[in-house]
């Protein structure tokens, strides 16, 4: 049992290094970025460096503001997790983070959910500021094409952000007047 799933925590890690890069290559093509940029697994360092520039501090929306190291310690311990650090040289850009479905009967799994994604807060200024959700759906993205995903959700969408998701190709569900999620195919 615990060789098949270290077996399986191995091919998702594998998995999202390379839709790590392969949203990073991406980005610094499209939006002229340099080699700071880092996407990257949540790891005790971006957790230390939550804790110094982020802790206590919310959007002026009024957005966001959780607490990544409960979501995080709190989040499934299963192999099909998306847990992203978006760095920019040492600056903690952006923290997302999600999970594939499980097996379906024909052995793919079919949605991959990106269940919270946050911006550092201003100021300073963050150096990825349009570019954190983006990184992040492509990201999630690459992930569910290389586990035969067919959809990328946006679980628990800011309100406020519905038509940017919507620019992003997502659509809305909506459940007695309240955006539940926001789906599109990948």
């Amino acid at each position: 049992m615990f060789g098949r799933y270290r077996l399986a925590r191995s091919r998702h890690a594998a998995a999202r290094l390379e839709a790590y890069e392969a949203a990073r290559e991406d980005a610094i093509a499209s939006h002229g970025l340099g080699p700071q940029l880092r996407v990257a697994d949540i790891d005790r360092r971006a957790m230390e460096v939550w804790h110094q520039t982020w802790e206590g501090r919310t959007h002026a929306s009024g957005a966001g503001g959780w607490n990544w190291p409960h979501l995080f310690a709190e989040h499934p311990r299963r192999a099909a997790v998306l847990p992203l650090a978006i760095w920019y040289g040492s600056d903690l850009c952006g923290l997302a983070l999600g999970h594939a479905s499980r097996h379906r009967a024909a052995g793919v799994r079919h949605t991959v959910t990106l269940t919270y994604a946050e911006r550092r807060p201003e100021p300073p200024e963050v150096p990825l500021r349009k570019l954190v959700i983006p990184l992040a759906v492509a990201v999630a993205r690459n992930y569910g094409l290389a586990l035969g995903a067919t959809r990328l959700r946006l679980r628990y969408p800011d309100r406020n952000l519905l038509w940017y998701y919507e620019l992003l190709g997502f659509k809305v569900a909506w459940e007695d007047g309240k955006p539940v999620y926001c789906e599109q195919e990948i």
